[in-house]
């Protein structure tokens, strides 16, 4: 292939990749909010960028539903709701614009209800996995600890029984670590309380 052609080959793919560039597009917190009632995909959103959300493993689904379902039954009768994935958390703070997707979350502020976001949550836990690990433990840490209100944020592992507590003491956030399957994982902002064997009891034997 001559050099000429070459060259324009590789102008036009620059064009290609200046072209697939320039469809990056921010939006509003407020039209976030109203593309994602009618997207078919659930997207989280920070400072503009909103962001696909990848598909679930098996484990990750049973154990989310199953601790969602645990609450959900402890809560019955109570003020506060138990939410499993579906559900947005404004978790926006110091001039960041935050919406996430919570695998499961708690609220218990009345009246004060939107039909699509909560703004006020009382309990958060995230199902951890390879690909989302590391973002649950940095950025969304630091997002959901800035959420007024917020009292604790559960981190579950998928691959080992292993559960992260973190709790807010009221001059500070502190850290439980839970390994054994004889812990108990203790939620005082809901007076729930659950072994590590009852919450992995969905996913024994599942890959």
């Amino acid at each position: 292939m001559p050099f000429s052609d070459l060259t324009s080959d590789h102008k036009q793919n620059g064009m290609k990749r200046m072209a697939q560039a320039e469809q990056l597009q921010f939006m509003t917190p407020e039209a976030y909010l109203a593309f994602e009632q009618q997207a078919e995909q659930r997207h989280e959103y920070v400072n503009g960028l909103i962001i696909a959300m990848a598909a679930a493993s098996r484990r990750h689904n049973l154990l989310t539903l199953s601790f969602a379902s645990l609450l959900r039954a402890h809560l019955r009768g109570s003020s506060c709701r138990a939410y499993a994935s579906d559900m947005t958390v404004n978790a926006s703070h110091k001039e960041n614009d935050v919406f996430y997707y919570p695998d499961v979350m708690v609220a218990c502020n009345g009246s004060d209800q939107k039909a699509y976001v909560e703004d006020h949550p009382t309990l958060i836990a995230e199902v951890l996995s390879p690909t989302t690990e590391a973002r649950d433990r940095m950025e969304k840490l630091a997002a959901y600890t800035a959420i007024k209100g917020l009292k604790e944020y559960v981190l579950i592992h998928q691959d080992k029984i292993a559960v992260d507590l973190y709790q807010n003491a009221g001059n500070g956030w502190e850290i439980i670590r839970l390994k054994q399957e004889t812990d108990t994982l203790q939620l005082h902002s809901i007076g729930f309380s659950i072994t590590l064997r009852e919450l992995y009891e969905a996913v024994v034997g599942v890959l």
